[in-house]
């Protein structure tokens, strides 16, 4: 199935991008929301990711959740034109113009529809929107925590593991030098407590299903505030 139902509301696309030493695996989330669906990280969708797209809901909404997730963003804002797209502060000056995008900052926050909410992580570099489903009581993440295990490319696996970053959700070391406000990481943590979500769905590794994932999610973020 183009699409990974992950649970009620809730699927993720699986995709790659190639970069030097590996070629890396990237999982794009689409939430659904009172008035649609929201797709988070974009990947490369193929005629029949977005035929299955149209058989759950209309799009309402397209989110690049940091200035590092873009590089399939344009192809789905021209794929579904009626959605919303909201984009780092920042990102338009790294990659240019995309054609009716709005800025996410705290004081203007994406309009997600009803059931999705969002934090900003803006004073730190890679300024990541994390989402909540609440319905489903899941995190979803782009690049704040990776979770690579053993069915994972041999190139991924054998990077990470010199990363420090294998094996078990983890955050990789070079956040440490991109947090311009370690108090930012404590506000972090404790929106994601206060979700209290059962799941973790981030872009890149094994999805985390534990009832404490809020724990999981601090103790790895604890070193960095």
């Amino acid at each position: 199935m183009p699409l990974d139902p992950i649970a009620d509301g809730l699927w993720g696309v699986n995709g790659h991008f190639d970069t030097l030493p590996f070629r890396g695996s990237v999982r794009m989330s689409v939430v659904r929301g009172a008035e649609g669906l929201v797709l988070y990280s974009p990947v490369a969708l193929e005629p029949e990711d977005r035929q299955a797209l149209a058989a759950i809901g209309p799009v309402a909404a397209i989110v690049a959740p940091n200035l590092y997730h873009h590089r399939f963003l344009r192809a789905a804002v021209e794929a579904f034109p009626a959605a919303r797209i909201f984009v780092p502060e920042g990102l338009e000056a790294k990659i240019g113009p995309i054609p009716h995008a709005e800025t996410m900052t705290r004081a203007s926050p994406p309009a997600l529809p009803g059931g999705i909410e969002s934090f900003i992580l803006d004073r730190h570099a890679v300024r990541e929107t994390v989402l909540f489903h609440r319905a489903s009581r899941t995190l979803v993440t782009a690049d704040l925590l990776y979770n690579y295990q053993p069915e994972h490319s041999r190139g991924e696996k054998a990077f990470f593991r010199l990363m420090g970053c294998y094996g078990a959700p983890k955050v990789v070391f070079y956040h440490r030098f991109a947090i311009r406000d370690k108090a930012t990481v404590h506000e972090l943590i404790a929106q994601v407590r206060d979700w209290a979500p059962r799941r973790i769905v981030m872009g890149h590794g094994r999805i985390v299903e534990a009832e404490n994932a809020a724990e999981l999610f601090a103790a790895a973020w604890r070193p960095f505030g």
